[in-house]
């Protein structure tokens, strides 16, 4: 009895993990999603209003470009955390994690220069009004919303560069507005006053150091927590159980599933059983079976009288 308690228990375990973390990224991508169009809307009426350029000119700033892209990440992350509590599951599509990810790192540099930079030099400019939004709340939540999601890879160096590419392509777009044409041609003022305290090679120099280590950074937290969610998903779990054990979990986790899913609906956790088969040295194609019998024994149980 106390046996079966206790595989009760890891199987829910294992399965509330998913689910809290699936609810707390849907809480912070809706934050997310709402702060950055509110602080969108706001940077477009501020532009017209007190710098008298075109709405569309407030896409030139940095922070308004960035909390776009925000916006339209946390956007396509929602579905899949709508689902992972329906499911108790969060794993994301290889494409949105690649965009998840970008758009995180893309707003936490503008986060980290604002805090370490345009605080001392302009507060008005770095807190006031909707740019404490688009420059601390939002970020925070994206990060928050982030660190909530199973990526099932480690972030390589490979990915610290990939995080700094938007951000990259922003530093020469506006190295060539502002220093190559130059406003009086045509060209953008210089918005940040970055000529006013560095050159312009410094300044790459400074934000290629910023970008890379603040993608870094992020992908060692990330990376961190995983390994740390792992280590806690195993916990029930004996270093020498048996192989037919593990098969009863597979076979409990797809009854659960068969149980709470929707008609018709399967999903099959390959982020769960690969764990199991890693750490067990066992097929993992037996495991999808045994999950898949559960599933359908699960789905028999929800529908029979």
């Amino acid at each position: 009895m106390n046996d079966d308690r206790a595989v009760k228990q890891s199987r829910e375990t294992l399965t509330n993990l998913f689910m809290r973390r699936s609810a707390a990224a849907l809480c912070c991508g809706v934050g997310t999603l709402a702060l950055s169009f509110y602080g969108i809307i706001a940077g477009v009426i501020r532009t017209i209003e007190t710098i008298g350029q075109n709405g569309f000119f407030s896409f030139a700033f940095y922070t308004m470009a960035v909390n776009t892209f925000a916006a339209v990440s946390v956007a396509f992350m929602i579905p899949y955390a709508v689902e992972g509590i329906r499911k108790r599951r969060f794993v994301l599509p290889e494409w949105v994690a690649v965009l998840h990810y970008l758009s995180t790192c893309s707003i936490a540099i503008m986060m980290v220069f604002v805090l370490a930079f345009m605080s001392r030099v302009s507060p008005d400019d770095a807190f006031g009004g909707s740019n404490l939004i688009t420059h601390v709340l939002c970020p925070a939540l994206i990060l928050l919303s982030f660190f909530q999601v199973e990526k099932g890879i480690a972030l390589s160096v490979k990915y610290s560069f990939i995080g700094c590419v938007p951000f990259f392509i922003y530093m020469v777009v506006y190295y060539v507005e502002v220093f190559l044409i130059g406003e009086a041609n045509g060209g953008w003022p210089d918005l940040y006053h970055i000529g006013e305290y560095l050159s312009p090679v410094l300044a790459a120099l400074a934000f290629l150091l910023l970008g890379l280590g603040v993608s870094a950074l992020i992908a060692i937290v990330s990376n961190h927590l995983t390994k740390k969610r792992t280590a806690k998903m195993f916990l029930n779990w004996k270093e020498d159980a048996d192989p037919v054990e593990i098969r009863i979990e597979a076979y409990g986790l797809g009854r659960m599933a068969g149980l709470t899913g929707k008609e018709g609906d399967i999903t099959i956790p390959l982020d769960i059983l690969d764990f199991f088969a890693e750490r067990y040295r066992l097929n993992v194609n037996d495991l999808i079976r045994a999950y898949t019998t559960g599933f359908l024994n699960g789905r028999k149980e929800k529908t029979e009288p």
